[in-house]
Parts: structure tokens; C-alpha cells; sequence
């Protein structure tokens, strides 16, 4: 979309600001990767850990919810409509937040293990 979308004779993607968010964007993505990554690859080798697995749970989905939401942001108002996907995705990753442990349940377990240990 920022390839083709055009403004003051030029596309969206050749705005600074557009880079950066898309940057950002990248960035966010891999890092939530790499988390659920290390949280499975435990997993597989007989070594579950709560901890890191419910970490990888909220980062993943704040990451797919600020993503989503950024994404919205640069499509602009078509970013509602229907002839594009973000206003699915955005439906799908709020819901992320919610089943198989909220945000914030993620967030007892994290603190819980982490003061356990303390």
C-alpha cells in the first residue's frame, strides 16, 4: 500500500515518517519472533517455562496490536473498509489480548515468577 499510495506527488513511502514506522514495525515483529521462539524451542527440548511462555504471550500479542494499529494509521481511512485486510487483522489481533489468558493474567504470571525468585 505505501508503494502505490500517492501524497504531494509522491508515494508514502518515500516519507521519512512512513520508513520509521515501518522500521519500528519490523522491529517489533522480530523481536515477538524471537521470545516465542526461545519459548517453544523450550518447550520441544522437555523444559517448559512458565515465565518465558507467558512473556511471549503478552509481547507477541502487544506487538501484533500495535502493529495492526500502526498499519491502520499509515492506510488511513481505508484501513476500515473491507477492500483491505487491516480492519480484520485489527479484529483478530485485539482478540489475541483476550482469550487463553488476558494481557494482564499474563502479567501476574510474569511478576509472581519473577518475585518467587526474588
Amino acid at each position: 500500500y505505501v508503494k502505490k499510495r500517492k501524497q504531494f506527488g509522491q508515494t508514502i513511502a518515500s516519507f521519512q515518517v512512513t520508513q520509521f514506522k515501518i522500521a519500528e514495525m519490523a522491529t517489533l515483529i522480530e523481536t515477538a519472533r524471537s521470545i516465542v521462539h526461545k519459548a517453544c524451542w523450550n518447550l520441544d527440548c522437555g523444559n517448559p517455562d512458565t515465565q518465558l511462555s507467558a512473556m511471549a504471550k503478552w509481547w507477541a500479542c502487544n506487538v501484533a496490536v500495535k502493529v495492526v494499529d500502526e498499519a491502520l494509521q499509515i492506510h488511513g481511512g481505508y484501513g476500515f473498509i473491507n477492500d483491505y485486510d487491516i480492519e480484520r487483522f485489527y479484529r483478530a489481533a485485539k482478540v489475541l489480548e483476550i482469550y487463553e489468558g488476558t494481557k494482564e493474567i499474563e502479567k501476574i504470571v510474569i511478576g509472581r515468577n519473577i518475585l518467587g525468585r526474588a
